[in-house]
């Protein structure tokens, strides 16, 4: 099997996710079984999404230190466990040596295979402005509703004062209305467009039609390495 590499440490907990994701994606028996991976759990990459809104500096630098790393240490292709960073992903594209597959582009694959016509996005500010998942979507002939400005401000808060922050008493009453005001805008089903909220709805038992693109991305990589897969992923139930 192909050994995968993952750019990581954006954050740390999305990072845990991702990986553990790949482990129990993989149909496996014994651990010579499972995939070989190799994790850069980069800490040191600045706030992407800073980055897009002009606040903060570029983590393209970073980001290429991690996939050299490791490139050098075996990865025969690359995954970001970020999908703000996957915006960055066309400057990093002539600099690699390995493939990448792109989170944005296998969840919006996704949506089209399985009939999405209306779908919501729950992402950082910078994944929001960015237009990484808009742009993937509209090829695939999907809508998406966007977050309004105080909406997008909610999800954008759970995210790093909930999440990033270890908050396990984080107070989603405005999350909740959220999910209920875009559900009656028209979204039959939430894009978790940010790492952190596949993790925000376990960590605070949130419910809804969602399609976690971190889970989508783990079984992409699982085929990808040549192992068999264990799918997780369902037809949106709102569909």
């Amino acid at each position: 099997m192909k050994t995968i590499g993952i750019i990581g440490g954006m954050g740390p907990m999305a990072t845990v996710d991702l990986m553990q994701k790949i482990i129990q994606a993989t149909d496996a028996h014994e651990d010579q079984e499972h995939i070989h991976i190799l994790v850069d759990n980069n800490t040191d990459i600045p706030d992407r999404t800073a980055a897009i809104l002009g606040q903060g500096p570029s983590p393209l630098p970073e980001l290429l230190k991690s996939a050299e790393r490791l490139t050098t240490q075996g990865a025969d292709f690359l995954i970001m466990g970020c999908n703000t960073a996957h915006y960055f992903l066309p400057l990093m594209l002539p600099e690699l040596k390995i493939p990448v597959i792109s989170m944005i582009e296998a969840t919006a694959s996704f949506c089209q295979q399985h009939g999405c016509r209306k779908v919501g996005l729950l992402a950082s500010a910078g994944t929001c402005h960015a237009g990484i998942y808009q742009r993937a979507l509209k090829r695939a002939h999907i809508e998406v509703l966007q977050p309004t400005e105080t909406q997008e401000i909610t999800i954008h808060d759970m995210i790093y004062a909930g999440v990033k922050a270890g908050n396990q008493g984080y107070d989603t009453t405005k999350v909740r209305q959220v999910l209920a005001e875009m559900t009656a805008a028209g979204a039959e089903a939430f894009i978790l467009g940010c790492t952190e909220v596949p993790v925000a709805i376990a960590m605070y038992h949130l419910q809804g039609h969602f399609i976690d693109a971190t889970q989508v991305l783990a079984e992409k990589a699982v085929a990808a390495a040549g192992a068999r897969v264990i799918s997780r992923l369902s037809r949106p139930a709102a569909i």
